[in-house]
């Protein structure tokens, strides 16, 4: 196939190449005219654009603007009356604290002056009883001896009794006297 416009022929594939730049020019320029009539509706549409009253939005925002500084003045007087407050509770809680240090050392010092009183005391105790002990020990050595001494005395007179007694008898039985009156 061959076809020739205005003395200028083309055959098969330069024929392909001529349409298809051909379409290609034509799309080209079918893009950039739809870009230029988007562009001027946009200019319209801006040229038409007005904008909107914020008068009213202006008056609130200073309303609320004034609310605002007067809240935070209150904020600012509050936090000034809490400083306050809190360096006097420091204050005061240093005083406390000083009080606290100052009984907390006289009671140790109390603690002491006890626990060598009673360590003093209970070295008294211990050895006023090891005294007593030592003394219950001697009286109960000397009252055992004593009794064991009177014990002896008390036997040896009861033997002597026993002896007194049987000798009395015996005299009694050798006495012929005796004899008569178990006859009788």
């Amino acid at each position: 196939m061959e076809v020739s416009y205005g003395g200028i022929s083309a055959k098969g594939g330069k024929l392909f190449i001529i349409i298809s730049l051909l379409t290609t020019i034509g799309g080209g320029l079918w893009g950039f005219f739809e870009l230029v009539k988007r562009y001027e509706d946009m200019e319209a549409k801006i040229s038409e654009y007005v904008a909107p009253d914020l008068s009213g939005f202006d008056k609130r925002l200073e309303v609320f603007d004034t609310q605002l500084q007067e809240k935070l003045k209150a904020v600012g007087t509050d936090v000034s009356a809490l400083k306050d407050l809190v360096a006097d509770a420091q204050e005061t809680a240093r005083d406390i604290r000083t009080d606290i240090k100052g009984e907390i050392g006289e009671q140790t010092d109390q603690i002491s002056a006890i626990d060598k009183r009673s360590r003093a005391d209970g070295l008294e105790t211990r050895q006023a009883m090891r005294s007593a002990e030592s003394e219950i020990r001697d009286l109960i050595t000397q009252t055992s001896k004593r009794w064991d001494d009177k014990l002896t005395k008390v036997d040896s007179q009861i033997e002597n009794l026993e002896k007194k007694v049987g000798k009395k008898i015996q005299k009694a039985l050798e006495n012929p006297l005796a004899a008569m009156s178990k006859t009788k």
